[in-house]
């Protein structure tokens, strides 16, 4: 038994393992092969799609809102109607509004009214517009992206345009305004390139923020006598006007109200005004020359920046809060007129003649230090003084 058992138990031995360890060896990788680049070719494929999809969305309301800085009024589906009632005139082109119980359809002015008075919609298609006895206020986005439109009369039931009630009217021409008018809102005739001159009637008592931004037909400018404050932005790149009367309610002149006005020459400041804001009239290359009442108290930074034509000045030697920028790059201011001292006959003491003189040095100082230089030399002033 020795000689047969022996030698059986040492062949069975050695077959599990020489056939297990190639099996193994070989179900091992097939996974990996297979498995691995499947994974890799699954991960891309929803990179590929959704990457250009949420690049493409995200300029959307970009666009829109460039044009609406204001959250929208009506729906989609009101705006798609539009088109229909310039053809129309249906009253169903005023969508949900015809549901709203506040708000009544008047058909043949094509508009819709609240109760309140408020005008909320307007759909016609006519250039000639009457506003009824029966508006109040002319409500946001009323008259928005008007193509029709050019000639607005108002009925002096009127007490208030809302902000962006006429933004982008761009055929708009002519605006007679209410009698009764007291408020202007904000943007409310942006972009409105073809408005001409207009006048503002006594009873208005704010304009707002970039209210007429760039109106580039508007030449002529006398503001109401009530007005209180020139609103930033309110005038900004109107480029062909010409004349400005500020008048003696107005007490400053906001952030950038006149700059980029490239034609405006004629700037006439009322005795009231106390602050002159930054960029008010900067970039005005037309303006030749402009008197600042001594009432100023403050002339921000930049204010007549790049004025470049501006050659006289006129100020009072008692303004002392001048920015330092503020007349920056005026390259050829050289004639500066100190109000107090401009009479040849009358005497002054020493003491207000040195105060006048400082007024210049400081104001040459900004448009070129050499002249700043040449001046003090000539008035007895050392250099370090400058």
């Amino acid at each position: 038994p020795v000689k047969v058992d022996a030698p059986e138990a040492d062949e069975k031995k050695p077959e599990p393992v020489k056939v297990d360890a190639p099996k193994a060896d070989e179900k091992k990788p097939e996974p990996v092969k297979v498995d691995a680049p499947e994974a890799d070719e699954k991960k891309p494929e929803p990179v590929k799609v959704d990457a250009p999809e949420a690049d493409e969305k995200k300029p959307e309301p970009v666009k829109a809102e460039a044009d609406d800085s204001d959250d929208a009024m009506f729906s989609d589906n009101d705006e798609h109607d539009d088109d229909d009632a310039e053809n129309t005139g249906d009253s169903k082109s005023f969508g949900d509004l015809i549901y709203d119980e506040n708000i009544e359809i008047d058909d043949i002015n094509n508009m819709a009214i609240s109760k309140n008075g408020v005008l909320v919609k307007y759909i016609g298609s006519t250039e000639t517009i009457t506003i009824p006895d029966k508006v109040k206020i002319i409500g946001k986005y009323a008259f928005r992206g008007n193509e029709t439109v050019k000639r607005v009369v108002m009925s002096d039931s009127v007490t208030e345009i809302d902000k962006f009630a006429f933004c982008h009217c761009f055929n708009l021409e002519e605006i007679t305004f209410s009698k009764n008018l007291e408020a202007i809102g904000d943007n409310a005739f942006l972009k409105c390139a073809r408005l001409k001159d207009m006048e503002f009637p006594e009873s208005l008592k704010r304009i707002g923020k970039g209210a007429f931004g760039r109106c580039n037909s508007l030449e002529n400018i006398v503001l109401p006598a009530y007005l209180q404050r020139i609103n930033e932005l309110t005038f900004f790149s109107c480029k062909n006007l010409f004349r400005v009367v500020i008048p003696g309610a107005v007490d400053s002149i906001g952030n950038s109200a006149f700059s980029e006005c490239y034609q405006l020459k004629k700037v006439t400041i009322s005795n009231s005004v106390q602050i002159i804001n930054e960029n008010a009239f900067a970039w005005c290359r037309s303006l030749a020359d402009i008197t600042i009442p001594s009432t100023v108290k403050t002339i921000g930074n930049w204010a007549f920046y790049g004025c470049q034509n501006l050659t006289d000045l006129r100020i009072s030697m008692y303004i002392k809060d001048i920015k330092e920028d503020a007349f920056n790059s005026c390259s050829n201011l050289d004639n500066i007129i100190i109000i107090e001292l401009e009479d040849d006959n009358a005497r002054f003491n020493t003491s207000d003649i040195k105060r006048g003189h400082r007024q210049i040095i400081r104001i040459l100082k900004q448009v070129n230090r050499q002249r700043a230089e040449r001046f003090a030399e000539e008035h007895g002033y050392s250099k370090f003084f400058i």
